[in-house]
């Protein structure tokens, strides 16, 4: 009894199709393949031995980028076209293939398809949206199977992912987490002020550099500068790491935040507030990304260890130094609630799928044997 259920839904499947076929072919005719361009067989691209025509990019390029019509966005919508056809073929290998009945289901409840005053499938939608994109029914049909393939492919990475109780507890300490942070920096600018008479290169060091280094002088007013400007920068790097030590000390023994600001003879500043993970900002009515303090390892390792008005190890960035003490810091609190929960497990699950994603793409892509001739000139 369930097999033959099974084949009368398959038939119905084809019948569907058929019928939908039927009713454009005998109202409208067939499309014109030549006018609409399948004369041109130019081929673009191969991807896996598989050739890709101009045909091909054209309808895709119209159907998903219309927009965007030049020639300068020519070889990046062929890269997504090229990554849709490695994502088809993987799809296929994981055996994801639409069946005749889930087309024809596709097409009958697509929303494109519906008139809006019967909110039935229509024929005459279905053909105005194949002549808006100069597709014959074979075409829509190759599109719509790739779109499908596609679509379960990314499905089941979605489905293979979950969220541990320990990584949804992290989460929920780390999402509402509140930190703030107190900290100092002493720029290069003003370090070289500071030590104005140690840092300026004299020309007798300049002589000595060019003896020394037996430097050729090609322009001596411009290439001296350069050697004097190279000195300089030695020096100035002598006294940061000088400075960067003192500090160092200050941190290592447990020192206060106040011990590190003498060394540095600077006013504190505090940052805005801001979740573990985020962008280190200024505290101002426009905050400013503190890139230097955000990107240190030093601040990844110490920031949740360090106590408050202790101070941190140096930060030498390329502009001047940092130091910095914690101001505030508070950990999120662990909710029970189902909400939040959820939240937090779509969270993780969006970052796991969209990490396996690229991953996946990345790795298809490298192993893909592909080859573009698209002139985009």
């Amino acid at each position: 009894m369930g097999e033959a259920r099974n084949k009368l839904v398959q038939y119905t499947g084809y019948f569907i199709l058929a019928f939908f076929v039927a009713i454009i072919v005998f109202s409208f005719g067939m499309p014109d393949m030549t006018s609409c361009g399948m004369a041109d067989r130019t081929v673009v691209a191969t991807v896996n031995g598989k050739n890709v025509h101009a045909l091909d990019f054209l309808r895709y390029r119209d159907m998903k980028f219309s927009q965007f019509k030049n020639q300068k966005m020519e070889s990046f919508i062929l890269d997504n076209l090229i990554l849709e056809l490695l994502l088809q073929e993987k799809a296929y290998d994981n055996g994801l293939t639409a069946s005749e009945e889930r087309i024809a289901r596709v097409i009958k409840n697509s929303q494109e398809f519906k008139n809006p005053a019967t909110g039935k499938f229509d024929p005459d939608y279905f053909q105005i949206l194949l002549k808006n994109f100069r597709l014959s029914i074979d075409e829509y049909d190759k599109i719509l199977r790739r779109e499908l393939a596609i679509s379960d492919l990314m499905f089941l990475i979605a489905s293979g992912t979950s969220a541990l109780q320990e990584e949804i507890k992290t989460r929920q300490l780390i999402e509402n987490s509140q930190i703030q942070i107190t900290y100092a920096f002493l720029s290069d600018e003003e370090l070289k002020n500071r030590h104005k008479a140690e840092v300026t290169a004299t020309d007798a060091e300049i002589d000595n550099e060019i003896s020394t280094n037996k430097v050729k002088i090609s322009d001596p007013k411009t290439d001296r500068e350069k050697i004097k400007n190279e000195i300089e920068a030695k020096k100035l790097e002598k006294i940061k790491r000088g400075i960067e030590e003192k500090l160092n000390n200050i941190a290592s023994s447990g020192g206060s935040f106040s011990a590190a600001l003498s060394i540095l003879n600077v006013s504190p500043k505090n940052s805005s507030q801001f979740k573990i993970g985020d962008t280190v900002k200024t505290d101002e009515k426009e905050p400013k990304e503190i890139y230097a303090i955000t990107n240190s390892q030093i601040f990844a390792s110490e920031l949740l260890g360090l106590k408050e008005n202790s101070a941190s190890h140096a930060i030498n960035a390329a502009n001047g130094i940092y130091v910095f003490t914690p101001k505030m810091k508070k950990l999120g609190q662990i909710s029970q609630e189902k909400e939040e929960i959820e939240k937090i497990k779509n969270m993780i699950r969006s970052e796991s799928i969209m990490s396996y994603r690229r991953n996946l793409m990345k790795d298809i892509s490298e192993k893909g044997k592909i080859v573009k001739k698209l002139k985009t000139d």
